[in-house]
């Protein structure tokens, strides 16, 4: 296995100009970590020097050392393999903010919309931490999607100061290049990136509560929210153009400010809870028996969106007309399916390889009185979500554990997970955490 410093290799996760993002596991304890080792591409190298890209480097690890905050991910070591290239050691999430609301490298696309109550639980976590950063005087730079991560327990965590600006060394590059994202990124910053305050991350804050909330960016479409939607008023409104405002000077001042105005925004839940605009509406029977597949398949590409009836945004493009009842306390019915489905799922999140050692303990207890459990496909964990998008699974199933296993396999190493509160499917390597909701045929095996 390969190893950098004491640390075995899992997987490489990413590279970026200046360094490469690893997985690895600790060895005896076999923890994971993520690692980030200096590995700058070549005309990076050339375009800064190695020995100021070494120091942005260390600095980057220095300053994420230095902060406490539960919204920042911890750097718990540092050292250099053996070519003498430094590396530091975070902890580890298998999700980021970038993957769960489906933004790619085209970012003028569409992304998943989330409801708003989960956008503010993250846009409050988001403001805590730079609070924390602002005040120990580090403007991040490079607030998007895929530098915030997502524990198992739904918590956000900052990432990548690689273009913090701090009191110690901070990354500019040469004059003509962009510090930060496009779209995220506040106007001041691409004029005089090294003279930017908190403002500008928070600017970039606004930009990712304005995309979850709509899947555009705020220069896609100009219209206010409760323009086009009853669940906002004109707070929301005033909300944005504040925190949208091309001058900093007119931006809320402080991250704990905009925290204030966020916390305070209502949100008017209408009891028919408006469908996705960009979903196919479901076919209206009255319970109609749906044949699922329930071989599970190792499938990957492009040709896995179609096998599994997802959109480009990873969501079904059909949706089934549920005929839910309650089996018993433990045990919820699809007669539509003729499945039975765990109400809840594992107490944990787990690892793929844990999933099928919960589900012998299920068919060994006869949970439910059955002892026919099984891992769900793709195709029959995507049955149990509605096009209703803010409320995408039946509020009969447990609402805190969402984030479940599939029996599919992505290659070799990864396997298929749905997130059910997210409404999309995705995969991860065998070793991320995730719940396991058990699935069971209607009719019980012959004996």
């Amino acid at each position: 296995m390969q190893k950098i410093g004491r640390y075995h290799i899992i997987r490489k996760l990413g590279k970026g100009g200046m360094g490469a993002i690893y997985k690895a596991i600790i060895p005896t304890i076999n923890k994971v970590v993520a690692i980030k080792l200096l590995d700058p591409f070549e005309s990076m190298e050339m375009l800064v020097g190695s020995a100021t890209l070494e120091e942005i480097f260390v600095s980057e690890a220095t300053t994420m050392a230095a902060i406490k905050h539960r919204a920042v991910v911890d750097v718990w070591d540092y050292d250099r393999d053996e070519r003498g290239r430094p590396f530091f050691v975070m902890e580890y999430f298998a999700n980021n903010l970038g993957d769960m609301i489906g933004e790619d490298f085209r970012l003028e696309n569409r992304s998943r919309i989330i409801r708003p109550d989960k956008v503010i639980h993250y846009g409050k976590q988001l403001l805590a931490g730079l609070a924390c950063l602002h005040y120990h005087e580090i403007v991040h730079r490079d607030i998007k999607p895929q530098n915030l991560l997502i524990t198992d327990d739904d918590q956000l965590k900052i990432c990548d100061f690689g273009l913090a600006l701090a009191a110690a060394t901070a990354f500019s590059g040469p004059d003509t290049m962009q510090i930060g994202s496009p779209f995220y990124a506040a106007p001041e910053q691409a004029k005089e990136p090294d003279s930017v305050d908190g403002r500008a991350d928070l600017y970039s804050a606004a930009v990712l509560l304005y995309r979850m909330l709509t899947g555009l960016l705020p220069g896609m479409a100009q219209f206010s929210l409760s323009a086009v939607n009853p669940l906002y008023d004109e707070k929301w409104d005033r909300f944005f153009s504040r925190a949208l405002h091309f001058n900093a000077a007119h931006r809320f001042q402080k991250a704990d400010d905009m925290l204030a105005a966020l916390g305070s925004l209502e949100v008017h839940w209408q009891e028919d809870f408006r469908r996705s605009p960009y979903s196919s509406p479901p076919t209206p029977e009255r319970c109609p028996l749906v044949e699922l597949r329930k071989k599970p398949v190792n499938i990957w590409g492009g040709k896995a969106r179609s096998f599994m009836g997802l959109n480009d945004r990873s969501q079904p493009r059909t949706y089934i007309s549920n005929c839910l009842e309650e089996a018993d306390h433990e045990v919820i019915r699809d007669r539509s399916t003729g499945l039975c489905w765990q109400r809840s799922a594992s107490r944990y999140p787990i690892s793929h390889s844990a999933a099928a050692s919960y589900i012998e303990t299920l068919n060994r207890q006869r949970f439910g009185k059955r002892d026919n459990w099984r891992l769900p496909t793709v195709d029959e964990l995507l049955s149990l979500l509605n096009d209703i998008i803010y409320h995408p699974l039946d509020e009969r199933f447990d609402q805190s554990k969402t984030r479940l296993w599939s029996a599919d396999r992505h290659g070799r190493r990864d396997a298929w997970h749905v997130d059910m509160a997210m409404a999309y499917a995705g995969w991860q390597d065998v070793f991320s955490r995730n719940f396991v909701k058990a699935v069971a045929d209607s009719q019980l095996p012959a004996r």
